[in-house]
């Protein structure tokens, strides 16, 4: 029998094995390089502080009145709740192997880590590349909309003129400092911009079962009938409701820093899919209901992104419109505040096995947190920003909407290779002989997420406003993106062998996770 070049050998003893990353303080005689090398603060973050972040990195407010709109108007209609529903159930099947990887893999890396342990180095690296990929794109998108909305929201208050890319800017350095702070603080901050978002959400979908608009007595389950939400447009509103729970797989991503991450991580994540299924579905039923079945549609169809505001108007009235448009700002900054940290981690796991330039990896002395790849990742969404602003693009209708997007793309794409890698690593070591865990939930979620991905990329017309070459060429980056981490592999194989044979280096908590040859 051959063994594959990147298969790990057969199980042993399982024995724990200390993670080298995370090296202790270092006396102040140390070299400089060692002093540096602090590793990600240990036992920091519980079940809250991740759900907060993946919360936040969803933006549930932004979900509401950006994509329900654009899912009633060009999706499913009024089956926009269910198709919510079938993503929870999909993403939820996904989290299974997900989570059950995440009990013998404790890295900051996440999909990284456990592509390169399931499928070898070689992908390993490319889903490094395309996820850090996804995440930069998907914040420099939210730059955007955040400039957009701020700087609205100013001239409105107060008339002043301020350029989006001036709001931009200010978001940024605030995120770099939350950053450099450490992910408890920037936790504190995301559980206040959640809770008042959820808050409004909960407020809104309450004015709907008042009756001033649609008796509740009218009120129809038909969005989840199956002719509802399996009619016309489907792929539409299932890809919009794929990209609101984007985010919730980056709970392996703070592993080496949570408390006790074997329980932490599953229990955040499960906790988080769930809240967000039913938030979206609940409070999508009750604004569909409100308005009428017979009636949302040609509201949506009228006033576009401003459908929420004008649903508010009608239910709540009051002025209260004015604090939706104060909370999606911070909605916005929130979310990227939790991709920052999500990009930040990634440039940090690479830059601590040398894979890219080295002082990525270092860490602050008494934070703990990775200062440089905070630094790092901020430059580059200036830079997009910075370029998109002196072309006179606009932020909305360009940095949004082509940046989130097309990382949309890259998210399923990862998940996607991540849901292969479990699948693989599981059936290679026998570390876990649960079938459901990892037998078949792995390949109900490759099923289910390689769907996800034909819809999407068959209805880019909708998800990037552009089509033709155009949309071809901005989908290509995706591929250039995997291609290029892929390729840096092959090349450390033929030019560095030591270097390469260290890829899987501290990837795993214990023995029997052994390392890829």
């Amino acid at each position: 029998m051959t063994i594959p070049e990147d298969a790990p050998p057969l199980p042993r003893e399982r024995v724990p094995a200390p993670l080298p990353d995370a090296l202790p303080d270092a006396p102040h005689d140390a070299p400089p390089d060692r002093r540096r090398h602090h590793g990600l603060k240990r036992n920091t973050l519980g079940v809250p502080s991740i759900f907060f972040y993946i919360i936040a990195a969803a933006s549930p407010l932004t979900v509401v009145i950006a994509l329900f709109p654009i899912m009633i108007s060009a999706g499913n209609g009024i089956g926009m709740p269910g198709a919510f529903v079938l993503a929870a159930v999909i993403l939820m099947i996904f989290a299974v192997g997900y989570v059950a990887m995440s009990r013998h893999v404790t890295n900051a890396g996440a999909f990284y880590a456990y592509v390169t342990l399931g499928l070898g180095r070689v992908p390993g690296l490319g889903s490094a590349f395309l996820a850090t990929f996804a995440y930069t794109a998907i914040q420099a998108g939210l730059y955007g909309g955040f400039g957009y909305y701020a700087s609205a929201l100013i001239d409105d208050l107060t008339g002043a003129s301020v350029p989006w890319w001036v709001c931009a800017i200010v978001a940024m350095i605030a995120c770099l400092g939350l950053g450099i702070q450490g992910v408890h603080s920037g936790a504190k901050v995301l559980g206040v911009f959640m809770t008042l978002e959820v808050t409004m959400i909960v407020v809104l979908s309450a004015f709907g079962l008042s009756g001033k608009v649609t008796p509740v007595s009218d009120f129809s389950v038909e969005p989840f009938a199956p002719h509802a939400v399996f009619g016309a447009g489907l792929g539409v509103a299932l890809m919009f409701a794929h990209a609101s729970f984007i985010g919730f797989e980056g709970s392996a991503i703070y592993s080496e820093e949570a408390r006790d991450p074997k329980r932490t991580i599953p229990r955040a994540t499960y906790i988080s899919v769930a809240f967000m299924g039913l938030l979206y579905a609940a409070s999508g039923w009750l604004v569909v209901n409100a308005v009428g079945l017979n009636e949302v549609i040609g509201l949506s169809d009228r006033t576009g992104g401003n459908f929420i505001f004008a649903v508010s108007d009608e239910l709540i009235g009051g002025g209260v419109t004015r604090i939706y448009q104060i909370l999606i700002v911070t909605a916005t900054l929130a979310a990227i505040v939790t991709f920052h940290n999500n990009v930040a981690r990634y440039l940090f796991s690479l830059g601590r096995q040398s894979l890219l330039w080295q002082p990525l990896g270092w860490t602050t002395a008494r934070r703990q947190t990775p200062w440089v790849a905070s630094i790092v990742q901020t430059a580059s969404v200036l830079i997009v920003v910075v370029v998109f602003a002196a072309l006179g693009q606009d932020p909305f209708a360009t940095l949004f909407t082509w940046a989130t997007g097309i990382g949309a793309i890259a998210v399923i794409a990862s998940q996607l290779l991540a849901a292969v890698a479990v699948l693989v690593f599981f059936a290679r070591t026998k570390l876990d002989d649960r079938v459901w865990n990892t037998r078949v939930a792995p390949v109900l979620a490759i099923i289910g997420l390689a769907v996800l991905l034909t819809f999407t990329l068959r209805s880019l017309d909708v998800l990037l406003a552009v089509s033709g070459g155009v949309a071809v060429l901005m989908v290509s980056l995706v591929f250039v993106a995997f291609a290029g981490g892929a390729l840096y592999g092959l090349y450390l194989r033929a030019t560095d062998r030591t270097r390469y044979e260290g890829l899987t280096h501290a990837l795993a908590d214990d023995d029997s996770v052994d390392h890829a040859h």
